[in-house]
């Protein structure tokens, strides 16, 4: 295959190696930042992260992304965001961010691999309270993650 910068060749080095991967971001309007979606496009490619499917392979199996997963070793997903919005309008206006890890870059990963999600809703409003209470629940969450 076509030759790596070094540090896309070490972050692709990070991902075979993993058996799982947090992810903490702010979602910016029911997305993922730039920044994340850039590392995604440029570390998840065709040989690293999935295969297409050939016609004489064996076995393989096939996502219903149509693909062959290639990061298997990867088994558990975490996500921790905040949203400017309520969780009912995240949820009507479509969680973008959300969508793409759960049905595009999950299906690359192991076949029963889990994904857990912490969003922090209405982060501007939030008392003092509840914003002590989320990070505890994080913590706890992913003490033995």
């Amino acid at each position: 295959g076509p030759q790596l910068a070094p540090e896309i060749a070490e972050a692709v080095a990070d991902l075979r190696w993993a058996n799982a991967l947090v992810l903490v971001y702010p979602t910016w309007w029911m997305n993922v930042p730039a920044a994340l979606k850039g590392y995604f496009d440029r570390t998840f490619l065709p040989h690293v992260a999935f295969r297409l499917p050939s016609e004489t392979s064996e076995g393989g199996n096939v996502t219903n992304t149509g693909l062959v997963p290639l990061l298997t070793n990867i088994e558990r997903i975490g996500v921790v965001t905040t949203y400017g919005a309520s969780e009912l309008v995240v949820t009507v206006a479509g969680d973008n961010g959300r969508g793409m890890i759960s049905r595009a870059i999950r299906p690359l990963f192991a076949p029963d691999c889990a994904l857990k999600w912490h969003g922090l809703y209405s982060m501007n409003e939030v008392s003092e309270q509840e914003l002590k209470d989320f990070l505890r629940q994080i913590e706890d969450d992913y003490r033995h993650f």
